[in-house]
């Protein structure tokens, strides 16, 4: 998985690709507009400038379902200069989730322990969001999720709950402002759908 982040009246003319965001580059290789991010010989990133010179983007953000058009056009750029090609994107990281049980939890009144299906599987997590009702749909980052703001999702144990995903807020998805509530999608979406890549 990786993610695309082009933001023009803020950073400047510059695709922003993040493939490893936990690991910090040691070293870069640059050829023509495209500098390779490296950590000990590792490619953990690109960063392409002069982007608009081929192809304008209009997102200002996070870009969590680039088309095959934008990455061809990406990957012609990587092939002249002699560096790996990227996959095209067929997972964003992100699931449409049906609320199956809510429950209070045990030890931190504030949050409530959600059991939600994917369809062919169940999860559990911990929210603070107050919005959520058994049946409810929501969005969720699972685990290896690059997030908007460039951390990726672990699954974790917190005080003996599992924490097998983060529920999404508006903000969260780059969809508003809102950031005290949870998202919940009132489209066809189905549970086990990927809320920006569809179903399958």
């Amino acid at each position: 998985m990786y993610r695309l982040f082009y933001n023009l009246p803020l950073l400047g003319d510059v695709l922003f690709i993040e493939i490893a965001p936990e690991k910090e580059p040691t070293s870069e290789t640059k050829k023509g507009n495209v500098v390779a991010l490296l950590h000990d010989g590792e490619l953990v990133g690109y960063n392409i400038f002069n982007l608009k010179e081929v192809v304008k983007l209009k997102t200002a953000g996070v870009i969590f379902a680039p088309d095959d058009k934008l990455i061809d056009v990406i990957n012609t750029l990587l092939e002249q200069e002699g560096f790996a090609k990227l996959p095209y994107v067929r997972d964003s990281g992100y699931k449409v989730a049906k609320i199956s049980q809510l429950e209070e939890h045990p030890l931190d009144e504030k949050k409530s322990i959600v059991t939600f299906s994917l369809g062919e599987k169940e999860l559990v997590t911990d929210t603070r969001y107050q919005n959520l009702s058994v049946g409810a749909k929501i969005v969720v980052a699972l685990e290896g999720c690059i997030r908007a703001d460039g951390r990726i999702f672990h699954e974790s144990v917190v005080r003996n709950i599992p924490h097998q995903a983060d529920i999404c807020s508006a903000k969260d998805l780059h969809l508003g402002e809102e950031g005290k509530a949870a998202f919940l999608p009132d489209g066809q979406e189905k549970e086990g759908d990927d809320f920006f890549l569809g179903g399958k």
